[in-house]
């Protein structure tokens, strides 16, 4: 029996002073909080150190495996201060201990392992995967996929990656950036040109659909422009020269036609202007193309208009080099305009209400035949 008390009277001192080692305040005033604000310290120091050391050596710390260090720094700095504002420092002693592990945890954890653990969790759950999706895409020669990856790709590097720069640790912060930030910057300016020129292919088909010439021509003449700046080492030049051939097929053929009427459209305002400052019977205008409205203001006869000047000048205004197919001085060609005219047409004023049209071939960079229609008013 005394054996029993004297083991269960041992038991409880143990206890007894086990309890006191650990209790804050069991030294008085401030020997326990000392050695607890001593070792959340130590503890704050090792949790940083945790993924620094280790790129020292070129290895990047996961996030994953550091989880369970920070949430013991949280708790045990909690607790340290809990310890030191239940203690019996006085106030100034408290707030300067406060202070002083505040500042430790703000330096350690705030802006060393945190943003650390965001900066690795960003790298690897969204640059990493996108720049993957791109490869797979380029492996594939899906090249819509890649687009759509670049345009991702540029807001991130634009917007986001900011958080690669936001913690303490400079030889960390380096390899995340050579590991991450540096290929994927890489792969936008590989992109950039060879999606700007997908853009633009986009951009003239949907032009050309919806039937605007003078932007197709427009968007035409730039995407020459970018096609001379890709290299055809590039690996995305053969694919790409071979969608432009392809809407060049489509489209080459109408726009050649488009740039020779806007050449003869141009013609056929300089003619314009120079009949009405050099004729005083009639005004001439053009208000649609290939055509010509003559408003009389003085009746004269035919023969006389003609002879003044109007047909030698629409000849050579226009560069007509055929009408109906005959040189335009050829007797054959003054036939074909007798014919034209009814035979009871003496004057002007007989032509009123009338249009004429004529098969002409002229000459706007190169020969093309267009029906040109002459109406009198």
């Amino acid at each position: 029996m005394k054996k029993n008390l004297v083991k269960t009277a041992a038991a409880a001192a143990l206890l007894t002073s086990s309890i006191l080692a650990f209790s804050p305040i069991a030294y008085g005033k401030s020997i326990s909080v000392d050695q607890s604000i001593n070792s959340v310290k130590s503890e704050l120091n090792k949790a940083a150190s945790q993924y620094v050391y280790p790129t020292l050596e070129g290895k990047l710390v996961p996030s994953e495996s550091l989880y369970a260090t920070l949430n013991s720094a949280k708790k045990n700095y909690q607790a340290t201060r809990n310890a030191i504002v239940s203690s019996k420092l006085s106030t100034k002693e408290k707030e300067s201990k406060l202070n002083d592990i505040d500042s430790l945890y703000n330096e350690k954890v705030s802006k060393g392992l945190v943003p650390y653990m965001d900066a690795y969790n960003y790298a690897t759950k969204y640059l990493d995967p996108l720049m993957k999706e791109i490869n797979e895409a380029e492996a594939k020669n899906d090249f819509a996929t890649v687009v759509a990856g670049y345009h991702q790709l540029s807001y991130q590097l634009k917007d986001r990656t900011s958080i690669l720069y936001r913690f303490s640790g400079k030889a960390a912060r380096d390899l995340l950036l050579e590991k991450y930030k540096k290929p994927a910057e890489a792969k936008r300016n590989e992109l950039t040109l060879p999606v700007t020129i997908y853009m633009k292919l986009v951009d003239l088909k949907s032009l050309y659909a919806a039937g605007k010439s003078e932007e197709v021509l427009k968007a035409y003449a730039e995407l020459n422009i970018l096609l001379e700046g890709l290299p055809k080492t590039n690996k995305y030049a053969a694919p790409l020269f071979a969608e432009v051939a392809k809407i060049k097929a489509i489209i080459d053929a109408p726009l050649v036609a488009l740039t020779e009427q806007q050449a003869f459209d141009s013609k056929v305002a300089d003619f314009v202007e120079k009949v009405n400052a050099g004729q005083k019977n009639i005004t001439v205008s053009s208000t649609a193309s290939n055509s010509l409205t003559v408003t009389i203001k003085e009746d004269v006869s035919i023969l006389e208009f003609l002879s003044q000047g109007f047909y030698t000048s629409l000849i050579s205004g226009l560069n007509v080099t055929k009408i109906n197919g005959n040189d335009p001085l050829s007797e054959a060609a003054m036939n074909g305009l007798k014919a034209a005219f009814s035979a009871d047409a003496k004057t002007l004023a007989d032509l009123k209400g009338k249009s004429f049209p004529f098969p002409l071939t002229v000459n706007a960079g190169s020969e093309f035949d267009v029906i040109f229609t002459i109406a009198f008013n």
